[in-house]
């Protein structure tokens, strides 16, 4: 009998603005499953994953890209819910009941900055999907997305929302400020058609100086009782880093976040001078 799909969780948010801190942290609640380094080679085959876990066992919760990506047909990554066929019903309900039965857990969770531009889609899928949307600075996030690409010879690197194709042809860091911008209007489109119950915004901001109080608020949201022992433990060391975008740019790299990013940085209630 496969395993019910209760509320499946999904982090959301543009590429470097906290997700993988806060999933692999909020992964480590007792009654959550979610898509392992193992889990993901085979994931829409229990067999064939129990025949790999009797080699290896080492589990770390993971994008699993391979997953979320499987039905993109088109130039960027976004799906909508006309995209949402019986094949993809099909194949990503058999995935998460599958690492429910692995796991033997009540709920799922995973963290995916691709499936910012994918929340309709997964929400017809999974109806009653709940979607955290971590948001952050969008220059503090665009300063990581251009040390991410830096490190992979400046080539594109992570979501690419509708029109990422014109991105190509601007500099990088004008070119990753308006990643950062092009991924957080889509998911936020994408949200306003959300019920109350099935979408929280946390700032990282938030998150970083107040884990405790933040993790209490998404537990009440999705159903999820915290111990205070393993709530205190698990976030215990956290940091802002918010900070490296003002301190390691020169003063003309942060002006032009401030140009491209100011207004709309404004309107999500960010402080831009």
């Amino acid at each position: 009998m496969p395993n019910p799909i209760d509320r499946p969780i999904f982090v959301v948010g543009a590429p470097r603005s906290g997700t993988n801190i806060f999933y692999r942290t909020f992964a480590e609640h007792p009654d959550l499953a979610w898509i392992s380094n193992i889990t993901k080679k085979a994931p829409a085959s229990l067999w064939l994953t129990r025949l790999i876990m009797r080699f290896r066992n080492d589990h770390r919760p993971t994008e699993a890209n391979n997953v979320w990506q499987k039905f993109i047909g088109g130039d960027d990554e976004f799906l909508g819910r006309e995209d949402a066929s019986a094949a993809a019903r099909k194949y990503l309900r058999k995935v998460l009941q599958n690492n429910l039965q692995i796991f033997e857990k009540p709920r799922f969770v995973n963290k995916c900055p691709g499936n910012s531009v994918r929340i309709e889609f997964l929400q017809e899928i999974f109806p009653d999907a709940i979607f955290l949307h971590i948001l952050r600075d969008g220059r503090a996030a665009a300063y990581s997305i251009m040390r991410s690409r830096l490190g992979h010879d400046g080539a594109y690197w992570s979501v690419k929302p509708p029109g990422w194709q014109t991105l190509l042809e601007l500099p990088l860091i004008d070119a990753c400020a308006m990643q950062w911008k092009m991924t957080v209007e889509t998911l936020l489109r994408s949200a306003e058609n959300l019920p109350r119950e099935q979408y929280l915004e946390v700032r990282y901001e938030d998150f970083v100086a107040r884990p405790v109080e933040i993790f209490e608020q998404v537990g009440e949201l999705c159903g999820l009782d915290w111990q205070s022992d393993l709530l205190q433990t698990i976030t215990a060391g956290m940091d802002n880093r918010n900070f490296k975008w003002q301190t390691e740019l020169p003063e003309a790299d942060k002006n032009t976040f401030n140009r491209l990013l100011g207004d709309y940085l404004n309107q999500l209630g960010y402080e831009v001078p």
